[in-house]
């Protein structure tokens, strides 16, 4: 167990009060300084993969492998929306036309394939909008100007018709890497928060829009916006869920690639991602890739472990300065995550001579 903290704090274990506040008071006879960076995690999370058509193409041996790989969600990637409205997986497996279900008509057993999946591992299935390609969400902003997005429009009814037919979906990933239109994306969020889906953003740039988005939606319909999955992997290489992406009490589960990086790599940049914030979930990208060929297990393994690491989250005062002869006091909120039951001991220096002040905690 690796304990997340700040470098200015020590912790010993074990035992902790989970989502406590208690008060620090100090008083010193010189100049003092407390300095406490807040760490991002939250309760829970879901370790995912994305994968396109060896899901609804090769079920019999796909739905199996995915059902017992480990992985906690599935995506299913990628919906199309036609100026039309209506919704189509990669082109070659339509979904709806004219707000009815029609998926049945190409792959009769997709709805009951999905709800297998739930009979392992895996605990949500979602269904993904967008890629890199032009259009779709350029098509939701036009089909939300034109018609809004009540009960008589045709994105309500293709994705009230989708969770009618699916009752196995659970959430749908926002893609959108080129429209970036906030009015019509947060009012196309809060519809399905209506209809009873979760909206998970998929960002890799455009860091502040999709914070305002996740915001909005949440604000309106809260809870709805329940995570972020943010693609740590080509256009989006190098992204750090510990840096530039704050959500708030929103977790971001970044994503790796598996062109890149092995399971033990997947492993050890995730555990350092855990170790930086507590994330408390992650995806890979991409099942096609590693569909038969028993991988799958091996990622979602490699996520699981690196994320089920545990330790805490301080927040509260972030700074309180002394000078001589003088008192201050802080108030500080220490957060469990991923049933962390360590001890948190804080201590403060006197920078010049290096003086400590322990103060001590202990569950009785």
């Amino acid at each position: 167990m690796k304990p997340i903290f700040p470098a200015s704090l020590q912790v010993f274990s074990p035992r902790v009060f989970s989502d406590r506040r208690f008060a620090l008071v100090l008083g010193l006879c010189s100049a003092l300084f407390l300095s406490i960076r807040p760490v991002s995690a939250q309760s829970v999370g879901y370790t995912g993969i994305f994968g396109g058509g060896p899901i609804y193409k090769n079920a019999a041996s796909s739905i199996p492998e995915l059902e017992n790989s480990g992985f906690t969600e599935v995506i299913v990637w990628s919906i199309e929306v036609s100026a039309a409205g209506d919704l189509n997986f990669n082109g070659e497996f339509p979904l709806t036309s004219n707000g009815v279900y029609i998926g049945d008509q190409t792959h009769s057993d997709f709805a009951a394939n999905l709800a297998q999946l739930k009979q392992g591992t895996v605990k949500r299935i979602t269904f993904s909008i967008g890629s890199s390609n032009y259009g779709d969400w350029e098509d939701i902003k036009a089909l939300v100007d034109a018609q809004g997005t009540g009960p008589n429009s045709i994105l309500y009814n293709d994705f009230a018709a989708l969770k009618a037919a699916i009752p196995a979906l659970d959430a749908i990933d926002f893609d959108d890497e080129n429209s970036f239109d906030t009015s019509s994306t947060v009012a196309f969020g809060v519809m399905l928060g209506g209809l009873g889906l979760k909206v998970v953003p998929d960002p890799f740039d455009n860091n502040t829009y999709w914070e305002n988005v996740v915001s909005q939606i949440n604000t309106t319909a809260p809870g709805t916006a329940d995570g972020v999955h943010l693609q740590a992997y080509a256009g989006g290489a190098g992204n750090n869920p510990c840096e530039g992406w704050n959500f708030g009490a929103v977790p971001v589960w970044p994503g790796l690639w598996d062109q890149d990086d092995t399971p033990s790599q997947v492993q050890t940049i995730m555990t350092g991602w855990n170790a930086q914030c507590g994330i408390n979930g992650g995806f890979l990208w991409l099942y096609d890739d590693i569909a038969g060929t028993g991988l799958a297990a091996q990622y979602a393994a490699a996520i699981n472990t690196a994320v089920s690491q545990n330790g805490f989250r301080l927040s509260g005062t972030t700074s309180i300065f002394l000078n001589q002869d003088a008192s201050a006091d802080g108030l500080i909120k220490i957060t469990d995550l991923n049933g962390f039951t360590g001890s948190v001991t804080l201590t403060v220096s006197r920078f010049a001579q290096g003086r400590q002040i322990r103060h001590r905690r202990h569950r009785k």
